[in-house]
């Protein structure tokens, strides 16, 4: 649900203007560039769920009331795993040699104004396996980044999140989230807005290493 708080008269004037766009988000055909640590691929659209959702309610807690004024839905922007970095795996080549994979299974988002500011609040939540290669008790540290751009290629924002996930022995899967309340960016123009895309995924840049048996992880910097 997104929603307004302590607007000014030139705010709100924006906010009517927003609340007349159109209902969806065009899907741009180009990817988020080396965000991610890759080079450029075309990027699949995937709808994120909206307020209310299980997977909303399971990340954020229960839906947000409606305020005294709503925007569109769409308006938030749209949120997307960037082509390419929904796995991060360790181990060697081939599915014997693995030691543990991560994947990003789903994803939400909730958007409010303050002021000239839009404020995302983001959440990830996935689950890593262990392989025939992993090695009893386990820390790992998987390299999440999160990033807001424009046209998918003009970073906005961007931060990178080193999670650390305890994986103990003889464990099949363990389930992790995270989730970031403070993505922000000043508000643009409404025809400028809908060109805004929240991208996640595991920063192929940036591959921390898991302590198992005594050793002790280094975080990506």
């Amino acid at each position: 649900m997104l929603r307004t708080f302590g607007m000014t008269g030139r705010a709100l004037a924006r906010v009517a203007l927003l609340s007349g766009l159109s209902a969806g988000l065009a899907g741009c055909g180009t990817s988020a560039g080396n965000l991610f640590g890759g080079g450029q691929a075309q990027q699949a659209a995937q709808p994120a769920p909206g307020v209310g959702s299980p997977v909303h309610n399971a990340l954020f807690g229960q839906p947000v009331p409606a305020g005294a004024q709503v925007l569109q839905e769409n308006l938030c922007p749209r949120i997307e795993v960037r082509d390419g970095s929904n796995v991060w795996r360790q181990g060697g080549e081939g599915p014997t040699e693995l030691r543990y994979q991560a994947t990003i299974t789903d994803l939400a988002r909730e958007c409010r104004i303050e002021g000239q500011t839009m404020i995302v609040k983001v959440g990830i939540e996935g689950r890593v396996l262990t392989g025939p290669k992993a090695e009893g008790n386990a820390r790992l540290t998987l390299p999440i980044r999160m990033a807001v751009t424009r046209g998918l290629a003009q970073s906005v924002w961007t931060r990178l999140y080193n999670v650390p996930i305890d994986v103990p022995a003889n464990s099949p899967n363990v389930a992790f989230t995270q989730i970031e309340d403070q993505v922000s960016f000043p508000l643009p123009p409404p025809e400028e807005l809908q060109t805004y895309v929240i991208f996640v995924g595991f920063d192929t840049m940036a591959q921390p290493q898991q302590r198992g048996r005594g050793r002790q992880a280094r975080q990506a910097r």
